[in-house]
């Protein structure tokens, strides 16, 4: 029988390691189903402190459910650390623990930190660093780097053979959403992750460099660390799109993490608010700039019935009345303390308050009549007053008109039907010009926009809840914040992604979530989808108000093969920047960019680009990247090709907005001429398209000679 080779050894015998690992893990879960099922069952009583009891019970035996079944869907073991002291520590998703042994240490455990900031000039206690590459709960191969070859030789320890992890995680095709890096975690990507979270940390960098996935593995090890803060206050994660949080939303659950709250842009607009695309940017200005709080508040006013000219009713042979002035003199004190900043102070959590202060104006005007006639009858108390008001139809139809119930759709959505002109409620705060540039926006768009959802938010903060909750007192006893709901505004830690392209007033909307959180600011100010303030990043931390502010920047791109970054660099010469700012390329592929000329770009020009991917590869994502105003047309064709066809790829149409922070395997860039054309921004969106790609690039056009495509390899259409 022959001897297995070191390598063929070394899989056997991380095989038989990764066995006992799911042997404990499904040991593990099956405990923490019996208790999950005990505690909810368990009846340790009625008061509050013991439902409290039970709830924290039950979520911790949830967790560890959850957390145990990880390895059903995700590689448990993915690395060992081999010690210069002779030890070793397997490194894993979770933390498994067998008697005193331990079975695998947690990615995000200290003792884990050295399997990814370990190098030749600084081992850090490490001889030899193990990727093991994990099918299932098959290990497929292992990878070894000598990271101190003195402690190395004298361990007895050899490197087997084999492509690097990092290089061999890049070039795997990919799937539908975005993968986890846990496995390739490089070392100033590691000191991102694990920086402390005491302000704002802002992560910068250019396509490519994995500031996105960088900022979920920062929540899952924040989490770890902290997790009573970090868990039972709530951690939000904010996108631009809807697009992008679905292709984002599978990262976190594959670290063991799936109580994150993630939400597009969109998604923080009132309830039943359908949300369809951007506007452009010299309208997205208007409606992003600060002065939109005050616009409204202004039309949270005007949204009010006017007042009566008097109302007048009669108490114990008494009139009370009161007349235009004074009603409209009790409303404006009233709304002049109305604050979004404070749940209590909101336009309905100070209804009780106007209906007393109402109350309270007729009384004094009935008393006051009162005494200067004679008394024929007995003087009612102030309940008694309270009760005949109420009921005396002129009062109630007064109370409908001076506080009446609002919502936040309904005040806004009067302006965009044209009911309303902004130009009659805030002529003093918008120009005649931006009015009538908002007012066509409404009129073209078909429903809300992303802007509109910052100026949605504003009315519903102002307005709050129509039936505020209770608040809680001492004897109710302690619960689990509800995360997801609507109203809630205390989460422990907010990750922005895309920042760059967000308005003051997105800004507004997003800080409202969490106005004592750390946070985790991502972007890349190259590829701005806006024309005006905040324009650099210490603007954006004055805005979310945090003074304690640290910039990272990642400057290794990890996506972009290196026969593609030429392209990018015009594009981002184009679009205004230094070209030499694109990040530096790690591998190559042998693949240069193709240029397809064809007077059809948006037709055949793409069919013949999907032609080409289909017979040079066999299997991974295609993009195709189409003028905003075309996407249904083109989805529509390329659907019916795909089906014709029977192309094994996965193919999406987006446009330049959708695809911001997406990657696919191929891509194609489809008529690039409009993209350009279609805004002042065009140039800023033609750099974040084209560089999508992680293997190759088509760019299909009807004008080759656009000064962009000058780099290219050149190719026709056959």
């Amino acid at each position: 029988m022959s001897t297995p080779t070191p390598r063929a050894a070394a899989v056997a015998a991380e095989q038989a390691h990764l066995d006992r690992v799911h042997r404990r893990v499904a040991l593990l879960r099956r405990q923490a189903e019996v208790r999950l099922a005990e505690s909810s069952g368990s009846r340790l009583g009625s008061t509050f402190s013991a439902q409290f009891e039970r709830d924290v019970v039950s979520h911790h035996q949830a967790a560890r459910v959850a957390r145990f079944t990880i390895g059903d869907r995700e590689a448990l073991l993915f690395g060992r650390l081999d010690l210069g002291d002779g030890d070793s520590l397997p490194i894993g998703r979770v933390s498994v623990m067998d008697a005193d042994d331990v079975l695998l240490v947690d990615w995000r455990a200290p003792a884990a930190a050295p399997f990814y900031r370990a190098t030749a000039a600084q081992p850090e206690g490490v001889a030899r660093r193990r990727t093991i590459l994990v099918d299932g709960p098959t290990v497929v191969d292992v990878m070894d780097e000598l990271v101190d070859t003195a402690a190395a030789d004298r361990l007895g320890l050899e490197a087997t053979t084999g492509q690097g992890a990092l290089l061999s995680a890049l070039e795997r095709t990919h799937g539908e959403g975005m993968r986890d890096i846990v496995a390739t975690i490089q070392r100033d990507q590691d000191r991102i992750i694990r920086a402390p979270a005491t302000g704002t940390l802002i992560v910068t960098g250019g396509p490519g460099t994995g500031k996105t996935v960088v900022a979920l593995h920062r929540v899952a090890y924040l989490l770890y660390a902290d997790r009573e803060r970090y868990e039972n206050r709530g951690v939000l994660v904010v996108g631009p799109s809807r697009t992008f949080t679905d292709y984002t939303r599978r990262v976190l659950p594959s670290l063991g993490e799936d109580r994150v709250v993630q939400r597009p842009l969109e998604a923080l607009a009132p309830p039943g608010v359908d949300v369809h695309g951007w506007d452009a940017p010299e309208v997205a200005d208007v409606k992003g700039h600060p002065r939109m709080v005050e616009v409204c508040r202004r039309l949270l006013l005007a949204a009010l019935p006017p007042m009566p000219d008097n109302v007048r009713f009669t108490v114990s042979g008494t009139a009370a009345e009161i007349d235009r002035a004074s009603l409209d003199a009790i409303r404006q004190r009233l709304l002049a303390r109305v604050d979004p900043a404070r749940p209590v102070t909101r336009y309905h959590a100070r209804s009780a308050v106007a209906v007393e202060q109402l109350l309270t104006a007729l009384r004094v005007s009935w008393e006051r009549r009162r005494a200067s006639q004679p008394v024929a009858s007995a003087e009612p108390t102030n309940e008694q007053f309270r009760d005949i008001a109420l009921e005396a139809p002129e009062v109630r139809m007064l109370l409908h008109a001076f506080w009446p119930q609002l919502d936040a759709v309904t005040v806004l959505g009067a302006y965009a039907r044209g009911e309303r002109r902004l130009e009659d409620a805030v002529a003093d705060l918008l120009s005649p010009q931006d009015a009538v540039l908002v007012h066509r926006a409404w009129d073209a768009a078909n429903g809300w926009t992303v802007e509109d959802v910052a100026l949605l938010d504003e009315l519903d903060a102002l307005l709050g809840d129509v039936d505020p909750a209770p608040q809680r007192g001492e004897d109710d006893g302690p619960s689990l914040p509800d995360v997801e709901g609507r109203w809630y505004a205390d989460f422990a830690h907010v990750v922005v992604d895309e920042a760059q392209d967000l308005s003051p007033m997105q800004w507004r909307a997003v800080v409202r979530r969490g106005p004592y959180a750390s946070w985790t600011v991502v972007g890349d100010l190259a590829q701005r989808a806006r024309n005006t303030p905040p324009r650099s990043w210490q603007e954006v931390a004055e805005i979310i108000g945090r003074r304690q502010v640290v910039i990272e920047e990642l400057a290794t791109n990890y996506r972009t093969p290196t026969e593609l970054a030429p392209l990018a660099r015009r594009a981002l010469e184009l679009a205004g920047h230094d070209p030499d700012a694109f990040p530096e390329t790690v591998r190559s592929n042998g693949r240069a960019p193709v240029l397809l000329v064809d007077d059809d770009p948006l037709g055949a020009g793409i069919r013949d680009a999907l032609e080409r991917i289909a017979a040079a590869v066999q299997a991974g994502t295609v993009g195709i990247v189409v003028p905003a105003d075309r996407i249904d047309e083109v989805r529509g064709a390329i659907e019916a090709w795909v089906d014709e066809s029977e192309a094994a790829a996965d193919v999406r149409v987006l446009d330049a907005r959708r695809v911001k922070g997406l990657e696919f395997d191929d891509l194609i860039v489809a008529a690039p001429e409009q993209i350009l054309g279609a805004s002042a921004l065009g140039a800023h969106d033609l750099y974040v398209a084209l560089t999508r790609a992680t293997r190759s690039l088509h760019v299909v056009t009807a004008q080759p000679q656009l000064d962009v495509l000058s780099v290219l390899e050149r190719a026709t259409a056959s």
